[in-house]
């Protein structure tokens, strides 16, 4: 963490900044008496003033210098020195809907969860709505986090160095921001079931983990499928928490369909014939849909598991693991997720009672689970992406061997974690993405700044 620091602002109509001695030694800014001060994207020269009775962790900006900026003075910063530049920071926005009517109290408060760590996180934290962007002079309206009050203040501010992205931008803004703050909006890319499988079959160190998967064009996809595997599903392609997800299973001569409809779970056995393909035609549309090689998932009292794992970038820009949670369906469901009456509980517990015969080997198999899970968040990197958060849904198979099932790039849920009674990372989920965002913002690691330089 770099050094902490209040802002003060006095009367003056200078453009001047003021440093304690102590400070400036420590920022090695010298015998410098000029540069220029910047926070967010606004970057303006200043007279520097060197002060022995400043206290140290104090900084002072001349009105005209804090107008200027738009810089609030209520937030705790950090400050750092790049050369001639004084920068204050972080500044991170967060992009939080389309239109300011819809930036309500109650989102605001929502909002507030993920600045839930802000001792470590620090800055200037916006919330704002993207019709409230200038374009004319480079700021934003919108509302800034203060920790005094534990409230958002409303003001306008310079375009942050950062965005975390929680609504859509188009192309046109994409690169607007680009153009005057870099590539530093994350989450920033939304992709379905077959791009997954597009991806990452291609691979080398991943194929082996995807299961077989088409689009479903027309009925001799399916019965090709089933033909192979015996056990197939039939997903939306865009769809997400298991809605309408098929499980298809061959038995002798006729095709079984077992699938959630409303709140019961439908179960139908169909020979060959006009009613086969009746359902066929009901249940699936072509183009819309993925077929996908069924997979013997390991059980736990009846019901399938799979692992939910949260893998976030930190202030270091590297993927860890989050918060790891097994998700264990309702009995006889022909999916694993809370929302179809699933459970959750700690994936260690789970790996223990069933993968596992010892402590030791529960260990090696979780890093064998989250080995594949970086391995998957790293290629999504080098295709370009910038995510801060992604959620990765993981089976294992009654052989013990590791299965990606989907990514969820969609700001996976925090409240998993809290179904499975683990606070710490539910709260880890929620400040996970402000941590990347400081990063981006130029405060990360200062390891991770040393390299950059």
């Amino acid at each position: 963490m770099y050094d902490r620091v209040k802002i003060k602002v006095e009367q003056s109509s200078k453009a001047n900044i003021t440093i304690s001695t102590q400070l400036a030694e420590n920022l090695n800014i010298g015998k410098r008496k000029w540069g220029f001060v910047s926070f967010g994207a606004k970057k303006l020269f200043a007279d520097i003033l060197i002060s022995e009775e400043l206290e140290y962790d104090d900084i002072v900006l001349s009105k005209k210098l804090a107008d200027q900026l738009f810089i609030p003075s209520y937030p705790t910063y950090e400050v750092k020195v790049k050369g001639a530049e004084i920068i204050l920071g972080p500044c991170i926005g967060i992009l939080a809907c389309q239109k300011n009517k819809d930036l309500s109290k109650r989102m605001l408060k929502e909002i507030a969860l993920n600045v839930i760590d802000y001792g470590r996180i620090n800055g200037a934290i916006i919330t704002f709505s993207l019709d409230k962007v200038n374009k004319d002079n480079n700021t934003i309206e919108g509302y800034c986090y203060n920790p005094e009050k534990d409230t958002w203040d409303k003001g306008t501010f310079p375009y942050p160095l950062s965005i975390y992205r929680k609504s859509k931008l188009s192309r046109q803004w994409e690169n607007h921001f680009l153009t005057f703050i870099g590539d530093s909006t994350f989450n920033n890319y939304n992709f379905d079931k077959w791009d997954t499988y597009k991806w990452f079959s291609k691979e080398v160190d991943i194929i082996d983990h995807i299961p077989r998967t088409i689009v479903y064009e027309n009925k001799e996809d399916l019965f090709q499928m089933i033909e192979n595997y015996q056990n197939i599903y039939a997903k939306p392609i865009g769809g997400m928490k298991g809605f309408g997800v098929i499980k298809i299973n061959k038995e002798g001569e006729k095709i079984r369909f077992r699938y959630k409809k409303d709140d019961s779970n439908e179960d139908r056995l169909l020979e060959e014939g006009e009613e086969l393909y009746r359902e066929i035609d009901n249940l699936l549309r072509p183009g819309e849909f993925i077929i996908q090689q069924g997979i013997d998932l390991i059980k736990y009292d009846g019901g399938l598991v799979d692992f939910r794992c949260v893998m976030q970038k930190d202030e270091s820009k590297k993927w860890q693991c989050s918060s790891m949670i097994t998700r264990v369906g309702a009995k006889d469901s022909v999916v694993s997720n809370i929302s179809s009456g699933g459970a959750a509980m700690p994936a260690m517990d789970l790996i223990k009672d069933v993968i596992a015969s010892s402590h030791t080997e529960a260990f090696i198999f979780k890093e064998r689970l989250i080995s594949l899970c970086v391995k998957v968040c790293e290629t999504l990197d080098q295709y370009g992406f910038n995510f801060g958060t992604l959620g990765l849904d993981l089976g294992v198979d009654t052989n013990k061997d590791i299965w990606l099932i989907e990514v969820n790039n969609r700001r996976p849920h925090p409240g998993i974690a809290l179904r499975a009674s683990d606070i710490q990372a539910y709260y880890n989920i929620l400040s996970g993405p402000l941590r990347y965002g400081k990063a981006l913002a130029g405060f990360g690691s200062e390891e991770e700044d040393k390299n950059a330089l």
